[in-house]
């Protein structure tokens, strides 16, 4: 494939408010530039694709998708034209080859381990093929430039950090009519104990679209690349895994995980920017929702009551205090 033109398609359009899965596929451009080495690497997407990856340096061109070309993708026709070579096609769903990747030997344990690549990156590699799987750097990157950043700490107050105080999923209620992932007590109680350490730190909610009181100030929602430029420009993010940690990740911003999406594994989502405690879980996280898919283990989650929602704040308050103090300081 050296010298030839490779086209990457993402159909966006048919998920357009995917955050992570948008950003996760800038994990593959490196990858592909430098396993297939073609002439001219083409993405072919949409505007909002091309704009967060603007400055990208391993493509060459971000171009939207035709009408033409959207309607193939819908249609068996497509697979005659994957065919031809030189393109390849990117979808979020959960892969089958993705998880017998994982299973395969010390795969699952090494991927936990890699700093550079995580379940989401290698769901995306496998649909390529499986040198693009080996590739050693699978981090997905936004490339934000000196004058966003330099605008994003005229925004942001020095000494910050962010909370993605996210919300359970709509067609989900939990027992305790709870609205929110991670209790809004339990919250509350993280920013009362950090603040106690330090009064003159900022918190800040990101990733919803209204502010729930339990920060000081919210991140609002704009462009993709503006809320880049301001977590990077806080200390330290505090989240449970989903879009705002992905973007986190593409920009190697300091993460405190304790949660994956839901009751998901949270090492699975973790790269090298993130610290996570796995005393914060009972041993049952490593048989549940995404491990028994790759392991194939019966399914606790099917009979527990989700005590991986009910953490201790005392416990995420003690890392997060550890954290800020061995790295003090405003982010670069």
């Amino acid at each position: 494939m050296t010298g030839r033109k490779f086209k990457l398609f993402f159909p966006r359009w048919r998920f357009p408010y995917n955050l992570g899965d948008t950003v996760m596929l800038s994990s593959l451009f490196k990858a592909v530039r430098q396993v297939y080495q073609p002439g001219t690497l083409e993405v072919v997407a949409d505007a909002v694709v091309a704009g967060l990856f603007a400055h990208d340096p391993w493509v060459d061109r971000f171009v939207t998708a035709s009408w033409l070309t959207r309607k193939l993708i819908r249609k068996s026709a497509w697979s005659w034209y994957q065919r031809r070579g030189g393109h390849g096609i990117i979808w979020p769903h959960w892969q089958k080859a993705a998880f017998d990747h994982l299973a395969m030997g010390h795969n699952l344990v090494n991927t936990i381990q890699d700093p550079r690549r995580n379940i989401l990156s290698i769901n995306y590699a496998v649909q390529l093929g499986p040198e693009i799987v080996a590739f050693d750097d699978l981090r997905p990157r936004i490339h934000l430039t000196p004058e966003e950043l330099a605008r994003a700490r005229q925004e942001i107050a020095p000494n910050a950090i962010a909370l993605h105080v996210a919300a359970i999923r709509q067609d989900q209620s939990r027992l305790d009519n709870e609205r929110l992932r991670y209790r809004r007590s339990a919250w509350q109680r993280f920013v009362q104990l950090v603040k106690a350490h330090d009064p003159s730190l900022v918190v800040y909610e990101v990733g919803q679209k209204q502010f729930e009181g339990i920060g000081d100030k919210l991140i609002p929602i704009g462009s993709i690349r503006d809320m880049a430029a301001r977590l990077k420009a806080t200390r330290l993010v505090v989240l449970s895994d989903g879009g705002v940690h992905n973007v986190c990740n593409a920009i190697d911003q300091p993460v405190l995980l304790f949660q994956g999406y839901e009751w998901n594994p949270p090492e699975l989502f973790q790269m090298g920017n993130a610290r996570f405690n796995p005393a914060y879980h009972p041993p049952c996280r490593q048989q549940c929702h995404l491990f028994e898919d790759i392991l194939n283990l019966p399914k606790p989650r099917d009979h527990c009551h989700r005590a991986c929602y009910d953490l201790s704040p005392e416990r995420l308050a003690e890392d997060c205090i550890a954290l800020l103090d061995k790295h003090p300081g405003h982010q670069a």
